[in-house]
């Protein structure tokens, strides 16, 4: 049975562009469109694997390659509740779904995890595509397997289904409420995973839309390569005047920035924003530590993901455009009672 990989080959073209013309993403020549189709028909190209599955009563098996949820913040926790979800809906159906989990500061790391998942033969797997070479190598090496972005997307990259959150709207969403309450002289973009690229999409679409709605401000955009920084970056950037000042920062750690801010005496003229409503960055929210919160359905993106490949193999349904996550902003007095809503 012919692969993608070999239709490539006798085409003369690349993997990507069999793939795009089997699944109808993106633009290929007129000339190449009809030879690769014209290959696969005379070889019996099979277009999906669920097709191959069937063919040898074979179980579909479902990949789940994502950060540890035991060393982030909770909001891993609840990209797996919403997958532990989708995964109770379909497990009496002949389906199961495979967890590999990776250090999100260890490409070796994640290029193992990928190697467990791909070892169970899965179908389609979900990734959270933090680990940049390591997505584009995998993806190479397994051209024939579809897959879903959750939390990041990587703009060079043609995923079967993105459900992450636009970068750069989180990033203006964050700017646009950091002017709400009164100009500020002094404010922070603040990342701590350096290279990742939704953190430094976000970072600079406030950097941006920041100069234009407070051009007197004095901007920083900052990036620490550890959390033990913080405290010496803080202490070194912040004015020293007693006037209020904005940090935006990039992801769920608005609840240890707050630690440090502590720390330094300077949490209470800080106006913080965020991401994801872990527990902490609720209560932190709750009480008036955290101005605002941005939140990208963590739970929601992993249930999903999933069950968008479940229903694309069992009930050929069609790859939607625009699954992307919507910008949510949560403030004091909206914060949701449940996880549910998540």
């Amino acid at each position: 049975m012919i692969t993608i990989k070999e239709i490539a080959e006798k085409a003369g073209v690349s993997p990507g562009t069999v793939d795009r013309v089997l699944h109808n993403r993106g633009r290929v020549s007129k000339e190449n469109e009809e030879l690769v189709k014209r290959i696969a028909k005379e070889n019996g190209y099979i277009p999906n694997q669920l097709a191959r599955r069937l063919q040898s009563n074979r179980r579909l098996v479902l990949g789940v390659l994502i950060p540890d949820p035991e060393t982030e913040y909770g909001y891993w926790e609840q990209v797996v509740a919403g997958i532990e979800g989708a995964r109770r809906e379909i497990e009496s159906l002949d389906a199961e779904i495979i967890y590999s989990f990776f250090d999100r500061h260890d490409g070796e790391s994640f290029l193992k995890a990928a190697k467990e998942m791909f070892s169970h033969h899965v179908a389609a797997y979900v990734v959270a595509p933090i680990v940049t070479d390591g997505m584009r190598e995998i993806a190479s090496l397994h051209p024939d397997t579809p897959f879903a972005f959750i939390d990041s997307s990587l703009p060079d990259m043609k995923p079967c289904w993105d459900f992450a959150q636009d970068p750069i709207a989180a990033g203006k969403t964050g700017a646009r409420l950091m002017g709400l309450e009164g100009k500020l002289s002094h404010v922070i973009a603040l990342q701590t995973h350096r290279g990742a690229f939704n953190g430094e999409m976000r970072a600079s679409a406030f950097v941006s839309s920041m100069r234009e709605c407070m051009p007197e401000a004095h901007i920083d955009d900052i990036c620490i390569d550890s959390l033990e920084e913080m405290d010496g970056i803080l202490s070194s950037t912040v004015p020293d005047d007693g006037s209020p000042f904005g940090i935006f920062i990039v992801n769920d750690q608005a609840s240890i920035l707050c630690k440090s801010l502590e720390r330094l005496s300077l949490l209470s003229r800080a106006r913080i924003i965020g991401f994801d409503l872990s527990a902490e960055n609720r209560r932190l929210l709750g009480n008036g530590s955290v101005f605002a919160i941005i939140g990208q359905r963590p739970r929601t993106q992993g249930h999903d993901a999933v069950m968008a490949m479940y229903n694309y193999f069992t009930l050929s349904a069609a790859l939607e455009d625009n699954l992307t996550a919507p910008v949510d902003v949560y403030i004091k007095e909206n914060i949701p009672r449940s996880d549910h809503w998540l």
